[in-house]
């Protein structure tokens, strides 16, 4: 009798223990708001846009517009841990997130994606050494150089299609940093990559300021596109896709984009890079 009794009392205890040990591991996941939609934004660290490193939470203009966008919307932003953009994309197209900002157009992307312009883009640039003394104005000039590109950077389609007929010349490496470290030790003669970003990480990289110049070879041609916030065809909430367009056209129109982006960072940013540095 003593025995049973001991058997009693421990399944009474294992299954308190169970239950406790479930609804801790319940706490946990994330619950819905059932009277407001949250949906789930994948990102990585994208210098001077988001920052995403060593913080528990995003911020910068980026994190602002779409804080914005949310309230707007009427729903609750969440953040996904910092995600490398392929493997977000890839989310992007099993439905697994919601969100995705700062894309560019092609149509690998539209085929898994509902693409929201609210800006133009600001067209890729050449960077050289700062002690060449070429001055290159014309893609003609680059048949004769060695360049890099960015593996993961979709570019416009004319500096695409450019790459595309001269790959000889051309090293694909995975980030700006590396292509910038090339350039140099002199391994290469020019960079071709992202305007922002290349010249953020030349400013604030330890011993690149005055390393590099920004030449004046124009490729804003054939470079009429906008960057995009993207909403999964494959979401959940894909119905609220027209409620986004619509919330996102009034912040176009009633100056909310213009502040966070042209204002704050893409103008300053530009002026900073007009000249070449000495």
């Amino acid at each position: 009798m003593p025995l049973l009794k001991q058997f009693f009392i421990s399944l009474l205890l294992l299954t308190s223990l169970l239950t406790g040990a479930s609804a801790w591991a319940e706490e946990l996941l994330p619950r819905e708001d059932t009277a407001q939609p949250q949906l789930i934004w994948c990102l990585d660290h994208f210098s001077r846009f988001h920052n995403y490193e060593d913080t528990a939470e995003p911020y910068g203009l980026s994190v602002d517009l779409m804080r914005e966008l949310a309230s707007r919307a009427g729903f609750k932003l969440t953040f996904t841990p910092r995600t490398a953009s392929a493997r977000c994309l890839r989310l992007m197209a099993e439905g697994k997130v919601d969100l995705m900002s700062n894309l560019r157009y092609s149509p690998e992307r539209n085929r898994i994606i509902h693409m929201l312009p609210y800006r133009q883009t600001v067209p890729e640039s050449l960077f050289l050494r700062h002690n060449d003394k070429r001055i290159i104005e014309s893609t003609e000039q680059l048949r004769h150089m060695s360049l890099v590109r960015i593996r993961s950077y979709l570019y416009s389609p004319d500096t695409m299609a450019y790459l595309q007929q001269h790959p000889r010349h051309v090293t694909d490496v995975d980030s700006i940093e590396a292509a910038l470290e090339l350039l140099l030790r002199g391994r290469v003669d020019a960079i071709i990559s992202p305007t922002i970003s290349t010249t953020d990480a030349i400013n604030n990289i330890s011993g690149y300021t005055y390393r590099f110049q920004k030449a004046p070879l124009d490729f804003s041609r054939g470079n009429s596109g906008y960057i995009h916030i993207g909403l999964s065809r494959n979401s959940q909430h894909v119905a609220m896709l027209d409620e986004l367009r619509q919330h996102l056209n009034a912040m176009i129109k009633d100056g909310t984009v213009t502040r966070l982006y042209d204002t704050k960072l893409i103008q300053p940013l530009l002026t900073s890079t007009e000249s070449p540095a000495p």
